[in-house]
Formats: C-alpha cells, structure tokens, sequence
C-alpha cells in the first residue's frame, strides 16, 4: 500500500496538473478496490471523501 502512495505522489508531482492528478487517484483507487480494501480506507488512503469515493465507483458501475 505505501508503494502505491508513493507511486502517486511521484506522478502527481510530475503531471503537475489538476487533471493528471486526479487521473492517477482513480487509477489508484481502482486498484485499490479490485484488492478488496473498502471504501472507507481508500477515501482515507487518497485523502478523499467518502462519499466522493462511493459516488466515484457507483458512476463507474452504471457506465
């Protein structure tokens, strides 16, 4: 799990852009998902909302 924090503060930083961020916090927090952690500690992981992260994989799932 650090691995993967680390991996995405190293690409935030070097995207540098609002959407490139985001962009590697869904990537991560698909990943994540497919792990099986819940949506609890992945909004704590990606400092997220837990409601963002629940709106996030229910717009997933209907698209």
């Amino acid at each position: 799990m650090c691995e993967i924090m680390r991996e995405f503060e190293r690409k935030s930083e070097n995207k540098g852009r609002r959407e490139g961020r985001a962009e590697e916090r869904e990537a991560i927090m698909r990943n994540l998902r497919e792990e099986g952690m819940s949506y609890e500690r992945i909004a704590r992981i990606t400092n997220q909302s837990l409601s963002k992260v629940k709106s996030f994989f229910k717009a997933k799932q209907t698209a």
